[in-house]
């Protein structure tokens, strides 16, 4: 099983959720798959732990890179139309 995070969505993102993939990454055997910005989520990785790479806590967390972002003040219906490499979307 591959469980897919929106590594950017949330109120504490990406902190948050990268802190708990690593955290569950060692709890369970399944892939997990970060999806949004890689070069972001890489240097909080740096800054949490002190390693280059996400895939240097756990063999098992990979990411999908994105480049687009959903803001908060984005429409539902058209970001979903207009940012289709967002981690939003992509996720879906």
């Amino acid at each position: 099983m591959i469980i897919l995070v929106d590594a950017m969505g949330g109120d504490n993102a990406p902190d948050a959720v990268i802190k708990g993939a690593v955290k569950a990454a060692s709890e369970i055997k399944s892939e997990i798959l970060l999806v949004g910005n890689e070069e972001i989520i890489n240097r909080k990785v740096k800054e949490f732990f002190g390693k280059e790479r996400i895939e240097e806590m756990a063999s098992n967390i990979k990411i999908h890179n994105t480049t687009e972002v959903v803001e908060m003040e984005d429409t539902p219906t058209v970001a979903i139309k207009h940012k289709k490499d967002s981690s939003m979307v992509v996720r879906i």
